[in-house]
Parts: C-alpha cells; structure tokens; sequence
C-alpha cells in the first residue's frame, strides 16, 4: 500500500507539473506569419510582378501580415524577424522592411516589405528575386506555429501564364509576355477562368482585342513606345490575337 500511495502522489506530482509546463507554454505570447490575399497570397508565399506596371514603379510594398497566438496587452511590443539565406537570393539593398512592432491591443499588424525593380546582379526580366522571412524569439514572442514561422516573398519584372490561359489559347493565340501584357494593359484581366465554356464571352474578347491592337496600331503617338508601333510580340514580329495562331 505505501508503495502504492508513493507512486500514485509522484505520478499526481508529475501531472500537475506538465500541465503547468504546458499552460505556461500555451499562454506564452507567440506570432506567425501570413500574406494578403488581396495580393493573391497563398499560405506561404506571394508571387509579384513589376511587369504589370509602367517603368516609372521602381518599388513596390507587399505585406506581411504577423499574428499574435495569445491575449493582447495594452503596450506596443517588439518581435523578431531574420532572412533565411539559404532561401533568399537578393542583397539587402533589393528590399526595406517596416517596423516590427506589434501595437498595443492588436492581434495582427501588417508591415509592408518594399521591394525593388532594380536588383544588383540580377536580371529581374529572366529571373525571380527570393526573400526568405522567419520568426525569431526574442524577449516578447516566442515562435508561432511551425507551419507558419517562415515566409517567401517573391518578385520579378516578367509575366507568368496563368493556368487559364488554356482556356483562350485557341481563340487569343499562344501565351507571350507581349500578349499577355497587352491584354491587362487594355482589359484588366489577369485570369481566364470565367470564360471556361462561355463561348460567347471567348470570341466578345477576341474581337474586343483585335479593335483594341488595331486602335494603337493606327496611332501615330505609339511611335517610340518601348511596345513598338505597331505592337511587338516576344519574337519581335507584329502582335497579332487571333484563331489558330502559333506564335
């Protein structure tokens, strides 16, 4: 029996002392990273692309959401951030970060990451520039779920076809960066999802681009436009939309 009571009250010992261990790691303060899905940011990353946008936007602020796992307190609070250099492949001059503070009775604060057009050593026309985000502990947070201490932020000056693209490759023409741009330039569409099995709508945006190239082709004050006059696709050659195209 006293072998018994020995065991029972050191196992009662031991369970009062991890659940203490326990609660007081789960009532630590923690943060976690995220994206804007206004940005069309996904669980882990955000892809950008300068080539949207006239030369003239030399910079650009995405956002990078950091959580608080925990009560808010009534103080603004420091947390931590450092690149991960095996996953980062720009200087630190290719980007700013903002503030890390976390405001006081706030769950979550955004802080903009300002990258650059203009990178040292790269080519952002052919390659994407990678920063590599992670959580650190420091004096007020300790690291936040595993799954989200990390994130990538992803930029580049070249457009990538969208999974849609299929959906109007035979009516539009092939995927280029001249046609591609044209397009969002001149309609604002940068998905093709909704014209799935709307034939109707397919061939609205084939003329409606073929009006649009002729427009600025006629125009004598697109002379000297980095596009060409008249418009240049990828090859060099006049861009055309079209059924059936191959280039």
């Amino acid at each position: 029996m006293k072998t018994f009571f020995y065991t029972t009250f050191a196992l009662a010992a031991l369970a009062v002392g991890c659940e203490n261990e326990y609660n007081a790691y789960s009532d630590a303060p923690r943060v976690y990273l995220s994206g804007d899905a206004a940005q069309n940011a996904t669980a882990d990353s955000v892809y950008f692309s300068f080539r949207i946008y006239d030369f003239s936007m030399q910079e650009y602020d995405l956002h990078l959401n950091v959580h608080l796992t925990g009560e808010p307190v009534n103080r603004d609070r420091v947390f931590a951030l450092e690149v991960v250099d095996t996953m980062t492949n720009v200087p630190a001059s290719a980007y700013s970060i903002g503030e890390l503070v976390l405001p006081a009775n706030a769950h979550v604060v955004t802080i903009p990451v300002t990258v650059k057009r203009t990178v040292e050593g790269m080519d952002l026309s052919r390659n994407a520039a990678r920063l590599t985000l992670r959580v650190v502990e420091n004096e007020n947070f300790s690291e936040g779920i595993a799954e989200a201490r990390r994130y990538q932020l992803v930029w580049c000056d070249y457009l990538v076809q969208p999974a849609s693209w299929s959906v109007i490759n035979y009516y539009i023409g092939p995927f280029s960066q001249a046609r591609f741009k044209f397009i969002i330039d001149n309609t604002g569409y940068t998905d093709f999802e909704g014209f799935r099995s709307n034939y109707s709508m397919i061939m609205w945006l084939q003329g409606r681009l073929v009006k649009l190239l002729e427009d600025y082709n006629a125009d004598p004050a697109n002379a000297g436009r980095p596009e060409g006059w008249p418009y240049k696709n990828d090859n060099g050659e006049p861009l055309q939309f079209g059924q059936g195209l191959t280039s």
